[in-house]
Formats: structure tokens, C-alpha cells, sequence
């Protein structure tokens, strides 16, 4: 390389890892100081990940709505997680680096998918944290409700389980030989489709993707059976396993769509939760009446898994969505009636979301009084004495002069307001929050804390993939600490609106590597 260009220097192994840490040291501080400064709560994400060495490793992910309404999320940690996975184990290394990053008194909820290991690492993480918590942390575990929809799905896609078999080894079939390709391809010219680089696959694990295998193979299914009758080597699906497949692709649309908006990590998809669970709640009823007896069936055993589940939903994402100005607690109020009638049940349900907002707003406000007050005092003491008895007249006169609707509180004056009718594709709900901080300032703070909640565990989840490029079968010997620091640093100065500004903090990368 010098005898090319004598003035390029090498760098060695070492060096390009030390600067790799010193990038990392550096965000970690700005990080941490972003964090110590928040005036909200944090929301995190959470799962593991076995490498191809067969090291667990957790990933941990910070969401929070920052003071001007933006949404924002960190990898905070990317951490070997010691044999065996357990609840404890788990909890033990969340509640090290909650402690380490100096958040116990900011935590929220946490997202999780739905391991028995899961449930019993949120069990001793509540008991732990109960008292730094509101309400105990009795609200803090959200089930993955990606997760949940696989599951869900996955019940349904076992009644055609031989249909799928048969459709995934004509595709592997033909997709495993470069001639096979090429015949179905000149099939395609024939029938004016485009022709075929290669046949996808599915991951059997991943209903999405089953689902997508499905609708290309629908799109391909003339020139599939011409196929497979002109060849003879295979045996191809049937006509009725064909209109099996037909009908599963299209009742499985809905689940498709609610997948792509619980699993958005950009912006908030907590308050939509409510409307996409009952979405897919009301296609499972309505599909009990179908006439095909294969829907009839297929919604049975879905309902079933849906039951277990989303009886009844998540109390935390059911707040969540009285904070979107479109659908406040009138929305929540239809939907129990839908599905429970005008009878007792969705009263009772109703009048439970009621109690629940009104204990959050309770000490919210409290919170912010607090917090006012604590202000106030820095200011001095001296002259509150000579104040304090006119400032409880004037308290006395505004209780016996002011209309109703004054002395109503901010949550009573948002749910009587009427929902505000706007383009549900364009509507931006920080934005409203944000322009609407000073007429309603505890909400704002709630929505800052609710809407950052996630319904999924993607966020976390998609962490796997650049891990997995960075620990193939080349690089089995990295260590922990350096892999940790490769797949924070992308995410914090990666391309994306809320990275941090790599050529702001120079000096302090410099400084670490000094």
C-alpha cells in the first residue's frame, strides 16, 4: 500500500479498537447527561439474543419524549447475559444497568416478549423497584404485542399447515436450481409476469413472513401449476389448498398492518394499540359467520389464543390512547360497548380505565405542585407568612365567584372537549401535545410518559441484526465489551434524525482517549 501511496499509515488492529471505545466512552457520556436532565419518565425494550458462538446477549433500549416533544430512543446496553437465562439472571443485569445508567427513579414500563423467563425476571424487578415506582410497578411489564400477533396468527396457519408445506417446497423446489428458475421464468415471459431472480422463502417462526410467502406464490400461481404440470417431478398444491391459501392471505391482512404500527421505533404507538386490538378482535367475530368452513374454524382457534391474551388489554396502552385528542375516552367507551353490549360489563370496564386515569392524574399533579412549590422555595421563605392568609381568601373567592367550568381540573377539561376531527395519515400527535403543553401541562407530562411506552419489542430486536454481522463466523473471538461498543455507536451516531452529532463531541472522544 505505501509503494502506491507513501503517504497512507496503516492502522493497526488495536488502535481502530481503542478509537472504537473512545467513540463509545464519549456517547455514553452525553447519554447519560441527556438522561440526567430529563423531566419525564423512561419507557425501555428488552430481549436476548444467542450469537453464533452461542453467547446470550441483552440488548436494552431507552425511549422518551424529550422537553420539545421529540422521540427519542438509545441503546443503552448490549450486555453478556450469563448461562442460564433465567428470571433472575435477567432481572440482576436489567437492574445493574438501570443503576449503572442512574435511572431507578425514572422508569415507566418495560417491553418485553412473552417467556415465562420474562414474567418472572418483571416479578422480582417489581419487588425491587416498588417504592421508586408508581403504584408499586404494578403496570410496568407491556406483553410484546408484535409477539402476541405471531402467536395469534400462528394458531390459525396450523389448520393449513399441509398447504403451506406444499406451497414452500414447490418454491424451494424450483428456487434451489438455477434451471428450474429459468423454465418457470420463460413460463412468466409466456403469461406477460416479470421474471423471477429467486423465490423468497419464509421463516417458519415469523407468520409475517409465511404470509408474504403466500401472496407471491398467489401472484405466481398460473405459472405455478403450468409448472408443475408440465414437469411432473413435483406435486403442486391442490385447487382447494390453492382457495386455502387465498382465503388465509386475505384474513390475514389486518394482522399484517397492525404488525407494521406496533412495530414502528421512530414514533409513538402506544395510543393506537386499543384500535388495532379491537381491529383484529371485530375480524375475528365477524369471520365466525363466514360461510367457509375453513374461516369458521380459523377464527375459533385464533379467538381462543386472542382470549388468553387480550381479554383484557393492557392497562398502561389503554390510557395511552385517551391521550390521542382524536379518540379520548369516548373512543374506549365504543369500543367496550361493541364488544360488550350496552350491559354492565362495558360500564364496568369503562368506569375502571375512569378510576385508573384519574389515580395517574392525581399524581401527576401532585408531582407538579411539587415541583412549583419547590421552586418557590428557592426564592425564599420570608415573606410567606404575611402572604399565606391573603393568598386563602383569594382561594376562598375564587371557589364562590368562578363558573363550573374554571374550577374544572385539566383532565375534566380535555375528556368534555369533543375529539378533534383531522386526517388520521397526517396527524401528528407530539405535535399536538406540544402545542398544547401550556393549556394542559400535567397531561402533556403524562402523554410525554404514556406515549413513550412501546407496543412491541422491536426496537430491541432489530439490535440483533447488526450484532449478528458483527459476531459471524469470522469474528467469534470479539469480545463482550468491544461488540457492546459497536452496536451502541451505531445506533447513537448512526444516520437517523435523533443521533447524536459525531463532530460535536470530538473533543470529548478526545479527551476519553487521552
Amino acid at each position: 500500500m505505501r509503494s502506491l501511496r507513501p503517504e497512507y499509515r496503516s492502522v493497526g488492529r488495536q488502535t481502530v479498537r481503542e478509537d472504537c471505545v473512545a467513540v463509545f466512552k464519549a456517547g455514553c457520556k452525553v447519554a447519560l447527561a441527556e438522561l440526567q436532565e430529563l423531566d419525564s419518565r423512561v419507557s425501555f425494550t428488552s430481549d436476548i439474543w444467542t450469537s453464533s458462538a452461542n453467547l446470550g446477549y441483552l440488548c436494552l433500549t431507552a425511549h422518551w419524549i424529550d422537553k420539545g416533544f421529540q422521540f427519542q430512543k438509545r441503546i443503552i446496553a448490549f450486555k453478556k447475559i450469563p448461562y442460564p437465562h433465567s428470571g433472575q439472571a435477567v432481572a440482576d443485569l436489567v437492574e445493574k444497568i438501570w443503576t449503572d445508567w442512574k435511572l431507578d427513579d425514572k422508569i415507566f414500563a418495560i417491553t418485553l416478549d412473552n417467556s415465562s423467563v420474562n414474567d418472572l425476571a418483571v416479578k422480582h424487578l417489581e419487588s425491587r423497584l416498588s417504592e421508586k415506582m408508581l403504584f408499586g410497578a404494578s403496570h410496568m411489564h407491556m406483553r410484546c404485542s408484535a409477539h402476541i400477533l405471531n402467536l395469534i396468527a400462528q394458531e390459525g396457519m396450523k389448520l393449513i399447515h399441509t398447504t403451506l408445506e406444499n406451497i414452500r417446497e414447490l418454491l424451494r423446489h424450483i428456487g434451489s436450481s438455477g434451471s428450474r428458475l429459468q423454465v418457470l421464468n420463460s413460463i412468466l415471459d409466456e403469461l406477460n409476469l416479470s421474471p423471477k431472480k429467486g423465490l423468497a422463502l419464509d421463516c417458519p417462526t415469523r407468520w409475517n413472513s409465511t404470509l408474504l410467502m403466500i401472496k407471491e406464490a398467489l401472484v405466481l400461481k398460473g405459472a405455478l401449476k403450468r409448472y408443475v404440470n408440465d414437469q411432473g417431478s413435483i406435486k403442486g398444491p391442490s385447487l382447494e389448498e390453492w382457495n386455502n391459501a387465498e382465503d388465509m392471505a386475505t384474513f390475514l391482512e389486518p394482522f399484517l398492518d397492525a404488525t407494521k404500527i406496533f412495530s414502528s421505533v421512530r414514533k409513538p404507538s402506544s395510543h393506537t394499540y386499543i384500535k388495532e386490538v379491537w381491529t383484529i378482535r371485530r375480524l375475528l367475530l365477524l369471520e365466525n359467520h363466514k360461510d367457509s368452513a375453513i374461516l369458521r374454524e380459523l377464527a375459533v382457534r385464533m379467538q381462543k389464543k386472542f382470549d388468553k391474551y387480550w381479554e383484557n388489554p393492557n392497562l398502561i396502552l389503554t390510557l395511552a390512547t385517551i391521550f390521542d385528542p382524536r379518540y379520548k375516552l369516548i373512543f374506549l367507551a365504543f369500543c367496550f360497548k361493541k364488544a360488550y353490549g350496552e350491559g354492565r360489563e362495558a360500564n364496568a370496564r369503562l368506569d375502571y380505565i375512569r378510576d385508573w386515569l384519574k389515580k395517574y392524574y392525581e399524581e401527576y399533579e401532585k408531582a407538579c405542585m411539587d415541583q412549583d412549590s419547590s421552586v418557590g422555595s428557592s426564592q425564599g421563605e420570608r415573606h410567606i407568612s404575611r402572604k399565606r392568609k391573603l393568598d386563602e381568601e383569594f382561594a376562598q373567592f375564587k371557589s364562590e365567584n368562578l363558573d363550573l367550568h374554571s374550577t374544572m381540573s385539566e383532565l375534566e377539561k380535555y375528556l368534555q372537549e369533543k375529539p378533534i376531527d383531522t386526517d388520521e395519515e397526517n396527524f401528528d400527535i407530539l405535535q399536538y401535545w406540544k402545542q398544547n403543553c401550556g393549556l394542559y401541562p400535567t397531561l402533556a407530562k403524562m402523554a410525554r410518559d404514556f406515549l413513550s411506552v412501546q407496543a412491541s419489542s422491536v426496537a430491541s430486536e432489530s439490535a440483533f441484526s447488526t450484532a449478528g454481522r458483527l459476531t459471524d463466523h469470522l469474528r467469534t473471538s470479539m469480545n463482550s465489551e468491544t461488540i457492546e461498543c459497536l452496536v451502541c455507536s451505531k445506533d447513537w451516531f448512526g444516520p437517523k434524525e435523533e443521533a447524536f452529532d459525531l463532530n460535536k463531541y470530538l473533543p470529548l472522544i478526545r479527551r476519553s482517549d487521552q
